[in-house]
């Protein structure tokens, strides 16, 4: 009989992260379908709902459209309980997919088993929530090695896996053009927090003035949005595109990238270019999650080095002066260039060429 798995990738970076397991997973006889986006859908994964539905960025947004969440979680728990799989793999968004789980667990209307990718972050904030987890996972894969300690002291089956993008990395510092005039802005994938950080990559452009061409690299889903934001700036040399490979063609031939925090940065580092990280909530958001955050920064590279690696511009700095300002002097100074590069590898070598879409898709056959 056909094996069954269903998936749940929460937003645009969980379908990057699922795309080759679920490859992987393809070549056997197993019936894979769940909620995910166009990468995946591509792979022939039908489901109830595109993951674009339940993307939602910070508590007010989530507040906001709660009723609609809600409908969406028991969409998704009904499709999934006539689905009958034999094992849910889901990967990051832990705010919808453990409510999902609970709630199959709660109705005991099917027996399956639930594996998750991408650890929520219990070490930067809400620990208690590992309780929880225990309850609901039988197992989850991790993408860095520091958070297996924390996994481990709540006796939670776990297994350091590595980073996909970093399959098969060499670090290469011979392509980057230190006098190359493309800045790649990043704005993120969230129609909420684009609204938030657009003003802020318009007001750079203007700061840093006509002299450059500014790549925006941007989703399916957002592209028309960021073309319509766009529309009056037609006289600065831009490129638009939401074509993975001619990102990261344009990423590679950029002396700097500006990026809203998130998976965007390691791909970033995978191309081997410099970057900021920025980052802001609404005030009220903002307001809701300082008290819980334990880590001092926002990067996963500066948090596992444990200093800051790629500059931080976040909440009162995520500022366009103040970030116009540090570009200036990273542009006029090689070194500082090509010292950042060398030094986010020698994090990156911790969780690189680690096999890791394999890994995963060969520990799920096994305990389906």
């Amino acid at each position: 009989m056909k094996k069954k798995i269903f998936i749940i990738t929460g937003e645009v970076s969980g379908d990057i992260l699922a795309e080759k397991i679920i490859y992987n997973l393809l070549k056997h006889n197993i019936e894979i379908q769940g909620i995910v986006g166009n990468k995946l859908r591509s792979k022939v994964v039908s489901g109830p709902f595109d993951n674009n539905e339940i993307t939602f960025f910070g508590i007010v947004d989530v507040l906001k459209n709660i009723f609609f969440i809600k409908k969406k979680i028991n969409q998704a728990v009904d499709y999934i309980e006539k689905f009958k799989p034999d094992l849910v793999f889901s990967i990051d968004s832990p705010d919808f997919v453990f409510q999902v789980i609970k709630k199959i667990k709660s109705n005991k209307k099917i027996n399956t088993k639930f594996y998750h990718y991408v650890a929520p972050t219990i070490w930067a904030w809400r620990e208690q929530r590992a309780f929880k987890i225990k309850r609901m996972l039988n197992k989850i894969y991790l993408l860095f090695h520091f958070e297996k300690k924390y996994f481990d002291k709540y006796q939670i089956d776990n297994e350091f896996v590595g980073h996909p993008f970093f399959e098969n990395f060499n670090e290469n510092l011979s392509e980057y053009n230190p006098e190359s005039k493309i800045i790649s802005f990043c704005p993120g994938s969230r129609i909420s927090e684009i609204n938030i950080l657009f003003p802020i990559f318009l007001k750079i452009m203007v700061i840093l003035g006509k002299s450059f061409t500014y790549h925006y690299a941007v989703t399916k889903n957002t592209e028309n949005i960021i073309k319509e934001k766009l529309n009056n700036y037609r006289e600065y040399n831009l490129i638009i595109n939401s074509n993975d490979n001619e990102k990261d063609y344009h990423f590679k031939k950029s002396i700097i990238a500006v990026a809203k925090s998130g998976t965007i940065s390691l791909n970033i580092c995978k191309c081997q270019i410099p970057f900021l990280t920025i980052y802001k909530f609404s005030w009220l958001n903002y307001l809701l999650i300082k008290p819980f955050v334990k880590v001092k920064f926002v990067n996963i590279v500066n948090i596992i080095a444990n200093k800051m690696i790629i500059p931080e511009f976040v909440q009162n700095n995520c500022d366009a002066n103040k970030i116009s300002s540090h570009l200036k002097d990273l542009i006029t100074n090689r070194d500082k260039l090509v010292k950042m590069i060398k030094d986010y590898n020698l994090v990156i070598k911790k969780f690189s060429n680690k096999d890791t879409n394999k890994k995963i898709a060969n520990d799920i056959l096994v305990n389906l």
